[in-house]
């Protein structure tokens, strides 16, 4: 780059930089950042902008110029931002069974459809799974159930959910539950007992009934239409913050031509978001990533279209729905606080934002690690749940080892990065791809968040979406 040849490092504050949308990001370690033309980047990194400017305001306030403003401002941003570090595990993944009636192309859990109710978790390891959720010095837990099919083992979900409540008031701690479900199980007395207690019900909903269909198989069944009725007496039957509905899609490479159609669904069905997800390599998606899976750039220009037409969606007063990824992404960059998503922070939540169980009570140090497991692969796995089981857990070698290689300071991709103040990487992910616990390049899952970023920065630059994008910013999933 010429323009390094005149770089006055003297001018300058610390920043890293990438081209974005013909113009240059800048972003330095307390998470702020700023879109420049090429002449004013130029002038940046020469010394030579003119005090008074607003842009030289804007960049003074942001930490890029020398000097200005104190480490101490910025030291107090970077710890705001980095607040998830100074509290126990928050976030408890427990699987209530291994057993499921779908047969998902994609499915990532370990979930079984022959697995019979040796796979259900029983009341005893329920006790032992919440006295261990309870010990985390948290203040604010989040208990989510997943399978397998958790309402398949009705009978334990409803016990610890009425425990969970019981426990809340005694300890005097705030506990959010949420439920991960195909519906396919679902009773009006079931969903009514779920909306009593505040569960908030989440499931899989890939888009038209053809290709939800086929992603999702329900033998016997129609899981299309499962999800679709519950979804909408869940919607009809819920108020705001005590149950309400939200929805999942993951896609595949069906998914790929129908970004257009996938949206529409989630709109005709008066859905408020679309949570879109890439397919990670576990599970049954990695033995058929062949017929399932794409590369990078694929999804990135799935993305793009999809996002895109979310933000026409929008802008056209047709809907308000918004799509979860960028959220989580926008809140990174335009919030005060991190939204504290496990899967984008440095280091990862494994062992210390979460703990997941299985249904013997076997702890892992995160639901990927947990997904491993179920491949035949202990390697997270570090403990069983049980009384004065936390300290052992938390403090496990597997954890500090996780912990370490999820520091994106250390990765030699991540250190240089313009996104590192918003991303973070998988240890677990890059275990299963590359047997080590360490980023590789080229990455698959890089490659997708960086495309993602450079495409939500992108659109950042334009006045009308960066006023929706700041009102996604602040707004939280139903």
């Amino acid at each position: 780059m010429k323009s390094l040849n005149t770089f006055n490092p003297e001018k300058t504050g610390f920043f890293r930089h990438r081209k974005v949308a013909g113009g240059y990001l800048v972003t330095n370690d307390s998470g702020n950042f700023a879109s420049l033309s090429e002449a004013d980047f130029h002038s940046f990194l020469s010394g030579r902008l003119k005090a008074g400017t607003p842009l030289y305001s804007r960049l003074s306030s942001g930490g890029f110029l020398s000097g200005e403003p104190a480490v101490a401002a910025l030291s107090a941003r970077w710890r705001q931002k980095n607040s998830f570090l100074f509290s126990g595990p928050g976030l408890h993944i427990v699987v209530l069974t291994r057993r499921c009636n779908h047969s998902c192309l994609y499915c990532q859990s370990g979930a079984g459809g022959r697995a019979g109710k040796k796979t259900d978790m029983s009341k005893s390891a329920a006790r032992r799974v919440l006295d261990t959720i309870f010990s985390s010095p948290a203040q604010s837990l989040t208990v989510e159930f997943q399978g397998g099919e958790p309402l398949l083992n009705w009978p334990v979900l409803s016990f610890m959910v009425s425990a969970i409540g019981e426990r809340s008031k005694k300890s005097g701690k705030r506990v959010t539950i949420s439920l991960v479900t195909n519906l396919s199980t679902m009773t009006a007395a079931r969903l009514a007992f779920l909306l009593r207690h505040k569960v908030s019900i989440c499931t899989s909903f890939d888009g038209p009934r053809k290709l939800h269909n086929a992603n999702r198989p329900f033998p016997g069944g129609d899981g299309h239409a499962c999800a679709v009725k519950w979804l909408k007496a869940i919607k009809k039957r819920s108020v705001r913050g005590a149950g309400a509905g939200d929805a999942l899609l993951t896609v595949t490479k069906a998914a790929l031509p129908q970004w257009k159609a996938i949206v529409d669904e989630y709109v005709r069905l008066g859905l408020a978001g679309i949570f879109i997800r890439f397919l990670n390599p576990f599970g049954a998606a990695k033995r058929v990533w062949g017929s399932v899976g794409y590369s990078a750039q694929e999804y990135v220009s799935f993305y793009k279209k999809a996002l895109d037409y979310v933000v026409e969606l929008n802008l056209s007063g047709k809907s308000r729905i918004v799509e979860h990824s960028a959220r989580i992404l926008l809140a990174k960059i335009l919030g005060e606080s991190d939204p504290n998503y496990l899967d984008l922070r440095s280091p990862c939540g494994a062992g210390i934002g979460q703990l997941a169980y299985d249904y013997d009570g076997r702890v892992f140090t995160c639901d990927e690690g947990r997904m491993l497991a179920a491949m035949g692969d202990d390697a997270f796995h570090i403990g069983s749940a049980g009384k004065g089981s936390y300290n052992s857990l938390v403090s496990s070698p597997v954890v500090r080892c996780v912990v370490t290689s999820s520091v994106t300071d250390i990765q030699v991709a991540c250190s240089s990065c313009a996104y590192k103040p918003y991303c973070g990487v998988c240890p677990v992910y890059n275990y299963s791809e590359h047997g080590d616990l360490f980023m590789h390049q080229p990455s698959y899952r890089c490659a997708v968040y960086m495309g993602m970023l450079d495409h939500v920065f992108k659109r950042l630059r334009e006045k009308k979406v960066r006023v929706l994008f700041e009102a996604w910013a602040k707004s939280k999933p139903d």
